[in-house]
């Protein structure tokens, strides 16, 4: 059983989680493919007009990171998909789809507060794990590429 990803819970709240999330990657040698996101970037405890990625949908890690870290926000959603700097970027969801191609992660937070992370890289795989154990995250749980292959998850 080879586990191919990882699953949590992070807090339902205002912060800066998404930089959380990134912090044990090297989110430095991607570029991101962000799709289907919503993040309201909040100022004195109000949501603004604004969003945390309102015009970039491919970004350096460098800047993903700044913007992720820089900022309190409210994630409803969003899904990131990471590709070294020369691969071919396109939009993958399903499993198989994920390892024909160049994307080498996906991270995907919903309703507000689950994540989902699949990577090409056990080392990272187990390093997200482990991570999240260190910050109290709940509902910790390895994805194994069995279940991936009986499409028990989905992206977006």
């Amino acid at each position: 059983m080879i586990n191919m990803g990882v699953s949590f819970k992070i807090p339902n709240e205002y912060g800066n989680h998404l930089s959380d999330i990134l912090e044990p990657l090297p989110f430095n040698y991607y570029q991101w493919l962000i799709n289907n996101d919503e993040i309201h970037i909040v100022h004195d405890n109000e949501f603004t007009n604004q969003f945390l990625f309102d015009e970039d949908k491919i970004i350096s890690g460098e800047k993903l990171y700044e913007k992720s870290k820089n900022n309190t926000y409210y994630m409803v959603f969003v899904t990131l998909r990471a590709f070294l700097k020369d691969g071919t970027i396109k939009s993958v969801s399903k499993y198989k789809e994920f390892t024909e191609s160049d994307c080498q992660i996906i991270l995907a937070v919903y309703d507000c507060s689950y994540v989902i992370f699949w990577c090409k890289n056990s080392q990272l795989v187990s390093k997200m794990y482990m991570y999240a154990l260190s910050k109290g995250y709940e509902d910790i749980k390895y994805i194994t590429e069995e279940e991936l292959i009986k499409n028990k998850y989905y992206i977006e």
